[in-house]
């Protein structure tokens, strides 16, 4: 049998005119058919897609399978069906504060298929989520002390098992939920997906976790329980340096947070000393310790620091031995037998025991830039800004954050700040300033030459320091979103004006330049050189920072 298909025709033709096809086929006459006539009209009329509201179930859920995070979620947004589909694929992040806010998590994670723990990504619980509060149906209970207990602890196993995609993970009391739910440390250590570990209050028993973790997080945070004794205290630290040993191979580990402050191991009272067989974490550049670092070797153990954060009683500790550190956050440092070593950037976290120590804190790291905490107007910090300007002679951008030691400020005081300033290098600095108090409030009133200075502060910082390009000054405090080792250990945060300065017929002048210019600019200063900085010109550097700045490390 042959067949031939007749098939040359014309779109006009076959809009126009009725065509009959024939097809030849072996035996007594031809089979005709008689396609349908299309108008013009139909012709030219744009082809009707479904809607996705009319798409059945299956292919809605076969659409969104391939969708997560900002696209699940503005594809959940479109209609109130597609939004049952698509907005258990949102990679979401929750906090878990009370008991209350436990059960409703493990209820809303658990339900359904796909259970939305596949897709949560940040899980945070806090210690309150276990305060046992008897003492609030008795009213005879005077003192009430904060209490915990951990019958909720399987729900918390519940959740772990179901959400291993988790990227961040927060458990403030972890030894003791492991101990109450077996199933607690397999399911941290069986995620394999965690950039950011968080465990809080270990014990030696509940530190094996990380002999098994199958993550390679970039952050980890790690606090011991608390310790009654000599031996307890040795134990928790054997353990604590074979957990650390257990994560020393991980590339991808590059920030440490160490809390061994519950751990009672003062000098005078338990004479502990690190191990005399530290392994090395090669990886990590950003470190945080809480507490003495007697108890661990930071030269031996973190040999390649870039960043480093000492709490709590920091004029107690020595610096690590090694390369120039590019960010340090401290109180005060023991300078006695320490070589000077340069820093990029100092943060002093809080106020001197006396500002001679502060001054050779501040010469011993030659800082390139400085941020703060001081007084502003008292005769004795005044001549502390006179003497800093020689104390770190590389000193070109500085973030205060200015208080007031008088209730009632000498007349001028604004005035004597500003002029303190004088001689500086500076490019950029940043200010939170008091404000004049209110009428009525107990504070005298401020001299009027002082609100005046403090009006005409941008103008008058640009005309005492011929090298700055930056003003940035703010009334009150904000709340950083950034870590401190992402953000320099940024003390002086706050919602700042910021203003460039420029050069207009001869004289200098500040000009209002927005926020996020500002914030570029800040972020630029952190990451670059003394040379860089010392060189800067305003005009290019915007070319220079017209994209996002990464912070390296």
């Amino acid at each position: 049998m042959s067949v031939g298909v007749i098939t040359h025709m014309s779109t006009e033709q076959h809009a126009t005119y009725t065509r009959r096809a024939s097809v030849a086929a072996s035996g007594d006459g031809l089979i005709y058919a008689r396609p349908r006539r299309l108008s013009r009209l139909q012709l030219n009329q744009p082809l009707k897609y479904p809607s996705l509201s009319s798409l059945n179930g299956d292919v809605l859920h076969e659409i969104v399978s391939y969708l997560r995070g900002r696209d699940a979620l503005s594809l959940s947004l479109t209609t109130r069906r597609v939004h049952d589909f698509a907005i258990h694929r949102v990679a979401s992040r929750l906090v878990c504060r009370t008991a209350f806010d436990l059960r409703r998590i493990h209820k809303y994670l658990l339900e359904g298929q796909p259970k939305p723990a596949v897709f949560l990504r940040s899980l945070s619980i806090m210690g309150s989520t276990f305060i046992d509060r008897p003492w609030q149906d008795d009213p005879n209970w005077a003192f009430p002390e904060t209490t915990y207990e951990y019958s909720l602890a399987p729900l918390v196993g519940d959740i772990l098992e179901a959400s291993q995609g988790l990227t961040h993970l927060l458990l403030e009391h972890y030894a003791p939920l492991a101990r109450h739910d077996s199933r607690v440390g397999p399911a941290v250590a069986s995620m394999s997906r965690l950039g950011t570990l968080e465990l809080c209050q270990v014990d030696p028993d509940s530190l094996t976790v990380f002999q098994t973790l199958r993550s390679r997080p970039r952050h980890l945070r790690v606090s011991t329980v608390h310790t009654a004794g000599q031996s307890e205290a040795r134990q928790v630290l054997d353990f604590m340096h074979d957990a650390l040993a257990a994560v020393s191979s991980i590339k991808q580990l590059h920030v440490l947070d160490l809390d061994v402050s519950a751990i009672n191991c003062r000098p005078f009272t338990v004479p502990l000393e690190p191990r005399p067989d530290p392994i090395p974490l090669p990886y990590v550049h950003s470190l945080s310790i809480h507490w003495l670092t007697q108890l661990v070797d930071v030269a031996a153990l973190f040999p390649n620091l870039t960043v480093f954060e000492q709490h709590i009683n920091s004029f107690q500790l020595e610096r690590p031995i090694g390369k120039p550190l590019r960010r340090l956050s401290a109180t005060e440092l023991r300078m006695q037998d320490s070589p000077t070593q340069q820093v990029h950037m100092l943060h002093l976290r809080r106020y001197p025991r006396d500002l001679q120590s502060f001054l050779r804190t501040i010469g011993a790291t030659s800082p390139v830039g400085l941020s703060l905490h001081a007084f502003v107007d008292t005769s004795l910090w005044l001549r502390y800004w006179e003497q800093l300007k020689d104390t770190a002679p590389r000193l070109r951008f500085l973030d205060v954050h200015c208080h007031t030691w008088n209730r009632t400020p000498q007349a001028g005081w604004v005035g004597r700040f500003i002029e303190s300033l004088r001689g500086y290098s500076l490019v950029c600095i940043r200010l939170i300033l008091p404000q004049p108090p209110a009428p009525g409030a107990d504070n005298a009133k401020w001299a009027d030459e002082d609100v005046l200075a403090l009006a005409e502060l941008p103008d008058r910082l640009p005309q005492i320091m011929p090298s700055l390009r930056y003003v940035a000054w703010a009334a009150k405090r904000g709340t950083s979103e950034y870590e401190w080792f992402e953000d320099g250990y940024d003390c002086a945060y706050a919602e700042y004006k910021w203003y460039r300065v420029v050069e207009d017929n001869g004289a200098r002048k500040p000009v209002t330049v927005s926020a996020g210019e500002g914030e570029r600019v800040r972020r630029y200063l952190l990451n670059s050189s003394l040379e860089t900085i010392t060189n800067i010109d305003a005009i290019a550097l915007m070319e220079t920072i017209g994209g996002p700045i990464t912070l390296e490390y």
